[in-house]
């Protein structure tokens, strides 16, 4: 007869590989193992972090220390907001919100430059195709073909067949009349 090797007293049934005895099928299900799991939690420490002041057990202090985001030597600031970021790994900012306002804004951002040149053009031109007269959906055409040129001197209100006429080969039909209208374009804001 043997007796559990996990210290819960019992007749063991079973040989594990290792050659130990257990009176469970599985280490788990040992009445020893089971007390053992419950008592070692209830006698750990609990401690708090003296960066983020979250309460974690002391056999775990020195790793959550290490990697916490707000230990100086791995404190990184939003740039939009100066908050820490938590996940200061990967992350570039603390929250979607900042991420917004980081990378969605500026001049950097597609969006920015294609308001800023058709606000530019309907600041000094009417919201109309010069060819048709179309007020629905107009779009702007950058008359010397630079996009990166947005004097209101080179934007052009085109309804959107219109425009892409300029830039195919039936320019021809409709070169005339926009090379007059941006001729007779004078600078005077609306």
């Amino acid at each position: 007869m043997h007796i559990c090797d996990h210290g819960c007293g019992q007749e063991a049934r079973y040989e594990f590989k290792n050659g130990k005895w257990c009176c469970s099928k599985s280490y788990a299900s040992c009445p020893a193992r089971r007390h053992n799991r419950f008592s070692i939690n209830a006698n750990t420490v609990k401690v708090r972090c003296e960066f983020c002041y979250n309460i974690v057990s002391s056999s775990g202090l020195k790793n959550h220390k290490d990697s916490c985001y707000l230990n100086p030597h791995n404190l990184k600031l939003c740039p939009v907001c100066e908050s820490p970021i938590k996940n200061y790994k990967t992350s570039t900012t603390c929250s979607y919100s900042c991420s917004n306002t980081l990378f969605r804004s500026g001049e950097d951002n597609p969006n920015w430059r294609r308001d800023s040149y058709v606000s530019t053009c309907f600041l000094y031109h009417t919201k109309q195709c010069v060819v048709c007269g179309e007020t629905n959906i107009v779009a702007v055409h950058h008359y010397d073909k630079n996009k990166s040129n947005n004097d209101p001197r080179n934007l052009v209100p085109m309804c959107p067949t219109h425009h892409q006429y300029m830039h195919s080969r039936f320019r021809g039909l409709i070169k005339n009349t926009v090379d007059k209208y941006v001729s007779n374009f004078k600078i005077s804001a609306r």
